[in-house]
């Protein structure tokens, strides 16, 4: 039986994100052993506070636009013009809050240069439209074949620039161009593949496109902006109580467990097309397929935590060193949350087939304030592993107990409960449904 084309996809996805989190990771534990927690402390810090502004270059249209490629196949570049508008507002945007930000709370000459120089070269990212636009399209190879050989080559720059006396400004622009290359690669491939033009109604993005894009996503921008606090917020919040040397042993435990974070988002991406397929033409089957997809998300958490539990401390010594074992005890912690990240990757995408967007902030909100509040408790007092166990519980909190706040998402608490509690049963039957319809 040959595999659907979103099966194909996902395994696309996945064995490419297998290939760059290696390489991420393998350069992650280089500067952690011969750069030193001070230089990786720095680093990780540094890239964290730039990322609390990167959703402004999204403008919380990635979904969205998704959606209307699906749905409106001949209006494509018209929604992509429109989008990528947005998105430049968005972007400098960015720069400017981002910049404005660090200067208040009064970061450091040196530092504040890299974060400016940071905030420039992530704004690229603004052309990562276009990676949604071959999505929609279930064309993935195009844009991942880009990503994967930039990913590649920067991964390799930054392995050099470790081995060769770990320069801080090197490394972080490295990181930067990254965003440059790809972003400006996948526009050119865009317009190179002729998709401006091919069936496409021609005509200028009005005010009303933009706005209406703009009305939609903003409740998404909120949430994105809310969900990176969450994030990443206690590195940043680690550095101003304990120092960026408290952030590198954080750094190195939540690297391991957000090293999983990447696949349920991209599984969650390669079925996005089908469910809004299957909203449209069966409750029943929407419904089933939404409860194996979260069975599977649960059953991958659950098996991932507890190995990574048990294996937690010997883990951290073998990757890291001694130097770093106290991050096996936030380790241990933080890798839980992966049963609620897992989880809300199909939620985000139930919630924009559902056009429940203010529920989106309603939820990162909640986990966005909670973790704040809770980093503010226990940081001071226990470092990193207070700030692990702020993850977890505002993860919890904004992923699950939250959606207890109203009728519509209880609906989807009950599906997430029932996952929980009988994913055995419904992940011995999980496949892909009505094969045909994926043509």
């Amino acid at each position: 039986m040959s595999l659907s084309i979103n099966v194909k996809n996902s395994l696309l996805l996945i064995s490419e994100k297998v290939i760059i989190l290696g390489m991420s990771f393998l350069t992650s534990v280089l500067m952690a052993r011969i750069a030193g927690p001070e230089v990786f402390g720095q680093y990780a810090y540094i890239t964290s506070f730039t990322s609390l502004f990167i959703p402004l270059c999204a403008m919380g249209l990635n979904n969205i636009s998704t959606k209307y490629f699906v749905k409106y196949p001949k209006h494509s570049h018209y929604v992509f013009l429109s989008a990528l508008f947005l998105r430049s507002i968005g972007a400098l945007i960015c720069i400017v809050l981002g910049g404005i930000s660090a200067y208040l709370l009064g970061i450091k000459d040196e530092q504040l240069t890299y974060i400016l120089l940071l905030l420039v070269l992530q704004s690229f990212s603004l052309f990562y439209l276009v990676e949604f636009f071959f999505l929609a399209k279930k064309q993935v190879s195009y844009t991942l074949k880009i990503r994967l050989a930039i990913i590649v080559c920067t991964s390799t720059a930054k392995i050099f620039i470790i081995m060769n006396g770990a320069n801080l400004f090197s490394l972080l622009f490295v990181h930067g161009f990254e965003f440059v290359a790809i972003g400006l690669s996948y526009l050119t491939l865009y317009y190179l593949q002729g998709n401006q033009v091919k069936g496409q109604i021609s005509k200028a993005p009005s005010k009303q496109s933009v706005a209406s894009l703009f009305h939609q996503g903003k409740w998404l921008l909120l949430s994105g902006i809310a969900a990176v606090l969450y994030l990443k917020i206690d590195q940043v919040m680690l550095a101003s109580f304990h120092g960026t040397e408290e952030v590198a042993y954080y750094a190195a435990a939540a690297k391991l467990s957000e090293f999983w974070y990447v696949f349920p988002l991209l599984i969650a991406n390669a079925f996005n097309p089908k469910l809004i397929q299957l909203k449209q033409q069966s409750a029943d089957l929407y419904q089933t397929f939404l409860l194996k997809i979260l069975s599977f998300m649960v059953a991958s958490a659950i098996l991932i935590s507890l190995i990574t539990y048990a294996v937690a401390s010997p883990l951290i010594n073998l990757i890291y060193g001694d130097e770093y074992q106290i991050s096996a005890n936030i380790l241990s912690i933080h890798i839980f949350a992966t049963l609620f990240i897992f989880q809300r990757a199909i939620l985000s995408k139930w919630l924009i087939i559902e056009s429940y967007y203010k529920f989106s902030l309603m939820s990162h909100g909640a986990g966005a304030i909670s973790n704040i509040l809770l980093n503010l408790l226990l940081i001071p007092t226990y470092g990193g592993i207070g700030a692990a166990w702020a993850t977890l519980l505002s993860y919890m909190i904004a992923s699950f107990l939250s959606l207890a706040f109203t009728r519509k998402t209880r609906e989807f608490m009950r599906l997430m409960i029932t996952a929980m509690i009988k994913w055995p049963k419904y992940l011995h039957s999980f496949h892909i449904i009505n094969k045909e319809s994926d043509r």
